[in-house]
């Protein structure tokens, strides 16, 4: 087992869910504070998040960090890594740790698992906060398809075999090179990535991170162009923060979302890459609070 790093403030809970699922969580704040859930990207886990919480626990508000299924310190069960799954993981989480409500903020693939559990649980949701993320609702237009390529680096870590390999990898040329790529030409500090890839290298979990990549390719890109989550209707408000320098996740990727949802705000925010977090958490953890305080 990695060593968990340590940070003030922060207890750490090991939530059994069955099936051979174990979501380790950091909690941290008044128990009894309003509840705000931070669910991290890939290759990142809780530590994603460090800068935060400490802040936000401060402002009274009960911070839940989970590592998804398959990252961190949770247990990477054979499973198919859907997001419904990790989504349901997260429902399952609140309702063993007694939270009843909560809004959510995702960065990532934790975007598509958190809004997918807000969508089937809205009852348990207030609010969503996006970063550098999408919801489960592409279109396939010509731009779309122009766009495709920006994509490419999926296939490698996709594939059986090679990708857990490639991502299992902290010395990889591609994983340094896509790191940077997908941050605009910031990359994340090197102390996290190494933390980061100690993680990955943990038995099931460089299978657990090619199988969140494979799912989408072979499965629910399919399901969600078909329209697997078109009916559903957004009534808790919305913000997106998204930096433009990312180049998977531009901002013809959100097109169409005010149409679903009934209170939504974007704001685009240049010279900043994938990693808005590291990049900016002065601007995030600001955005942040300016949402958490908002009237929902």
């Amino acid at each position: 087992m990695v060593a968990m790093p340590v940070l003030d403030g922060v207890e750490h809970r090991y939530v059994e869910l069955g099936d051979g699922v174990t979501i380790h969580v950091a909690d941290a704040g008044p128990p009894g504070g309003p509840a705000v859930m931070l669910v991290h990207g890939f290759p990142e886990n809780w530590w994603e998040w460090h800068e935060l919480i400490g802040p936000l626990a401060a402002d009274g508000y009960r911070v839940l960090c989970p590592d998804l299924r398959g990252a961190g310190w949770s247990s990477a069960p054979p499973s198919r890594y859907l997001k419904s799954e990790m989504g349901e993981d997260l429902a399952g989480v609140l309702d063993k740790l007694g939270v009843d409500k909560v809004k959510l903020v995702a960065h990532d693939w934790g975007g598509p698992a958190a809004f997918i559990m807000m969508l089937r649980h809205p009852e348990k949701v207030t609010g969503f906060f996006g970063l550098n993320t999408v919801a489960p609702w592409p279109k396939m237009d010509l731009g779309a398809v122009r766009d495709l390529w920006r994509f490419w680096y999926q296939v490698p870590m996709s594939l059986p075999v090679i990708g857990p390999r490639v991502i299992s990898d902290p010395n990889a040329r591609f994983l340094r090179m896509l790191g940077s790529w997908v941050g605009g030409g910031f990359s994340l500090p090197e102390e996290s990535v190494r933390l980061y890839s100690e993680c990955m290298n943990q038995p099931g979990h460089a299978e657990a991170g090619s199988r969140w990549y494979r799912t989408f390719q072979t499965t629910e890109m399919r399901s969600w162009l078909g329209g697997e989550y078109n009916d559903a209707r957004v009534d808790v408000p919305v913000r997106w923060l998204s930096g433009t320098d990312d180049p998977v996740i531009t901002p013809r990727l959100l097109d169409g979302y005010a149409d679903r949802i009934s209170d939504y705000e974007v704001e685009l925010v240049d010279g900043v890459g994938h990693w808005i977090v590291a990049q900016r958490p002065d601007l995030v953890l600001d955005r942040l609070r300016a949402f958490l305080r908002a009237e929902t």
